[in-house]
C-alpha cells in the first residue's frame, strides 16, 4: 500500500480492484482510481464500471470484455 488515504465509502471496492489488477500502480495506470488534491483515493467512473459491468458479470478475458463493451455501445447506438 501507500501513504494515501482511501475514501471510506469505496474502501472495499478499491481493495478488491487493487487485488484483482495486481496493484495500485496498475489501477492508477488504467484510470480506475482517482486521487484528489489531498491524496485521498476513490474509485473513478471507469473503476466502478469495471467492477459493475465486467467483474460482476464474470467477464474473464480481454476478448470477452471487448465484445461486451462493443455490444453495449451498439445497443445504445441502435436505441437512438
Amino acid at each position: 500500500m501507500s501513504n494515501n488515504v482511501f475514501d471510506i465509502e469505496t474502501h472495499r471496492p478499491l481493495e478488491a480492484l487493487i487485488q484483482e489488477l495486481g496493484g495500485l500502480d496498475e489501477c492508477k495506470r488504467l484510470g480506475f482510481v482517482f486521487e484528489d488534491e489531498n491524496r485521498i483515493m476513490s474509485l473513478s467512473v471507469a473503476g466502478m464500471g469495471y467492477l459493475l459491468f465486467v467483474k460482476a458479470v464474470g467477464v474473464n478475458s480481454m476478448a470477452e470484455a471487448f465484445a461486451a463493451g462493443y455490444q453495449c455501445a451498439a445497443d445504445e447506438k441502435n436505441k437512438a
